[in-house]
């Protein structure tokens, strides 16, 4: 989605998640997360790596996520499922008409498919069935209309009945039990109230008045949770559909709170969260967030202009989900689609899910993204794409290349100023941090230590400085030695065994090349072809492979693709390539049974608009070839096309084996 990445919701300090010293996981968010995993399907709305929008899937826990709709010329926005779950409705609209956070739900033709995103069929023209709603045996949809609030029958198309609008002019939702619907109506003394209409008479009352928005019903129909703005910012509410017991959810300084959505079984809160108003559909969407009911009220960010209003908040967790807006949630496995195995592909869901299940527990990927506050800062997440959480928090610097100490303790990382663009070619020469792994006592080691690199003890790193490689001591920061760097200018690796560096090379060749050094000798060779553009390169596990990005040759162009080579520059293999996307930033598991990399639109260079994300397929299923016609794939006569997962927005991942959990201040 995400964007993905960008803009994560910072979680509430005051929530169950006081990450320990250890970075063992936290118990609290663990266990939320296992609660919640295997109850259904999300579907939500995100941009896709594409710059559409998309409609996407995920597990409650944020594992699993699919790409739904997959229509690069146009947008996909505000999916619903039928209460079965068998079904799904959402606004298909042109691809360069910007969302409008009020009026999305009348944009675009509206579409009913498959649950799964199967068998799309559109109904009407651009406009018709504005903000349709499924009736609970979904044999009908209400829509508001500017005449009143229509009941069509989906077999006929035909309008059965129709009532006064009573005021209500967006984001109706028809109640499980069928008997109400509820919507945002400016007819009660006020604008924009939540309010509730009864199918049967059409009398209305008022639910919240004042300043609310995005109504949705609890499972038994008798309470509806909403957005409510107070204050400054807007809250998650809930009050029983007559109005009466009002309750506070969910609020945090600085974010607005919107697309509350409460769980088949009515235990869990689902919501999104940004600093700019209406959920900004117009950009990138909103961080997703699920919480216990039970644990309401929460309280987050500075919690200081806030529990002076809410005096009995609790401490409660927060489980961070992809970026997406408006989601739904259903307890049907129907969105799963077919359970069979079948060829494995990008989009067939028995093979990403269990490629998901397999990973969920191997450590913790870090990773860059753009916040929404416009900078890049560090997060973290689940090798699934799960739980991802913001690992620093400095709006005015940008952060990139981090990268894990071999024992997973410590990282290192480079910052530069905001206003400086990230440049997959020049983010190693900014100014160094050493910190621990969860973000704590970071220590800036200046503007020195270019393109650094761990050794394999962790005490020492190597830097590229003049005309050598420096080894350099962390603790006294003194150059124990130099090697001559014989024509490396970037992405220095230090091997496992401590025995070779790699990095790109312009002294090998034409154009760059990914070269290994021999680190005591200063003895050099060429690991990639050296008549094409090659970058990025890492070490495997074995100390005797480099995984790198192959290039383009200029005058033929193309894509670059992820390869892997020996290190004596004898063997080189695919794994993986796509049509019309460029492969960087491989990373191999801990483990060695995983390859992480990055897909990108744009041929890095500059990192902004490039719209980069980050996928994962198993060694064992390479080479993987994605899309693209029979000329392209013809060059892998032997490769699969998946199962491959996506993990959402994110650029220059790094791995570790331990589980690392953000330090609960900076």
């Amino acid at each position: 989605m995400r964007y993905h990445l960008a803009g994560l919701l910072m979680l509430a300090s005051t929530a169950s998640v006081a990450w320990a010293a250890d970075r063992k996981p936290d118990p609290a968010a663990e266990q939320l997360a296992r609660e919640v995993r295997d109850q259904g399907w999300i579907a939500y709305g995100a941009r896709s790596d594409k710059g559409d929008w998309d409609l996407f899937l995920c597990r409650p826990d944020g594992s699993g996520i699919r790409n739904l709709t997959r229509t690069s010329g146009a947008n996909e926005i505000y999916p619903l499922f039928s209460r079965d779950g068998r079904r799904l409705l959402y606004r298909k609209l042109p691809k360069d008409q910007n969302i409008e956070g009020n009026n999305y739900g009348a944009q675009g033709r509206l579409i009913i498919a498959n649950s799964d995103g199967s068998n799309p069929v559109p109904l009407g023209e651009s406009g018709d069935f504005p903000w349709a709603t499924w009736n609970p045996d979904g044999k009908q949809i209400a829509c508001l209309t500017i005449k009143g609030i229509d009941f069509v029958d989906l077999t006929t198309k035909k309008v059965v009945r129709t009532l006064p609008r009573q005021g209500f002019f967006q984001q109706v939702t028809w109640s499980p039990d069928g008997q109400w619907l509820s919507g945002v109506s400016n007819n009660l003394g006020t604008a924009w109230s939540i309010a509730r209409m009864n199918c049967e008479t059409g009398k209305v009352n008022a639910v919240s008045s004042t300043d609310c928005c995005t109504p949705d019903w609890f499972p038994d129909s008798t309470s509806i949770i909403f957005s409510k703005r107070p204050g400054q910012w807007t809250q998650l509410w809930m009050a029983n559909a007559d109005g009466q017991s009002p309750r506070l959810l969910y609020a945090e300084d600085g974010r607005h709170v919107y697309g509350g959505h409460v769980s088949p079984d009515g235990k869990y809160v689902l919501f999104t969260g940004n600093m700019k108003e209406d959920g900004d559909p117009a950009n990138a969407g909103a961080p997703m967030n699920l919480m216990r009911l039970a644990d309401a009220p929460i309280l987050g960010g500075d919690v200081r202009q806030l529990k002076g209003q809410v005096p009995n908040f609790k401490t409660g967790t927060l489980l961070s989900l992809p970026i997406g807006w408006e989601p739904c949630w259903t307890a049907s496995e129907s969105p799963a689609g077919d359970k069979t195995e079948k060829a494995a592909t990008p989009d067939s869901g028995s093979g990403v899910d269990s490629l998901a299940k397999g990973l969920h527990d191997l450590g913790t990927i870090a990773f860059s993204a753009k916040t929404d506050a416009g900078d890049w800062d560090l997060f973290l997440c689940r090798p699934d794409g799960s739980d991802r959480q913001p690992l620093t928090k400095t709006p005015d610097f940008n952060e990139a290349g981090v990268h894990f100490s071999p024992d997973g303790r410590r990282m290192l990382y480079y910052r530069m100023p905001r206003g400086e663009p990230l440049d997959n070619n020049t983010y190693g020469t900014f100014e160094l941090i050493v910190a621990n792994a969860d973000g704590s006592n970071a220590i800036s080691l200046g503007n020195d230590y270019k393109w650094a690199s761990w050794g394999p003890d962790g005490n020492q790193i190597a830097c590229i400085a003049g005309g050598s490689i420096r080894i350099v001591d962390l603790a006294t920061r003194k150059t124990v030695r130099e090697v001559p760097r014989r024509g490396i200018v970037q992405q220095l690796g230090w091997s496992p065994d401590g025995q070779w560096f790699t990095g790109t090379a312009n002294g090998l060749g034409q154009y760059w090349n990914i070269a290994r050094l021999n680190a005591r000798t200063g003895e050099i060779n060429a690991i990639s072809e050296t008549d094409r553009y090659n970058c990025t390169p890492d070490w495997l596990t074995d100390s005797q492979r480099v995984v790198y990005s192959r290039g383009i040759i200029p005058e033929k162009g193309g894509y670059a693709e992820l390869w892997v080579g020996g290190g004596d520059g004898r063997e080189r293999r695919t794994i993986y390539a796509e049509d019309k996307r460029h492969i960087y930033g491989g990373c191999i598991s801990p483990d060695g049974k995983y390859m992480l990399f990055t897909r990108s639109e744009s041929d890095l260079g500059k990192v902004d608009n490039s719209r980069t994300s980050m996928s994962i397929v198993r060694l064992a299923d390479v080479p993987v070839v994605v899309g693209g016609d029979p000329a392209f794939r013809s060059r892998f006569p032997k490769a699969r096309a998946g199962p491959r997962l996506d993990l959402s927005w994110g650029w220059e991942p790094h791995w570790t084996s331990k589980e690392i959990k953000p330090a609960s201040s900076h």
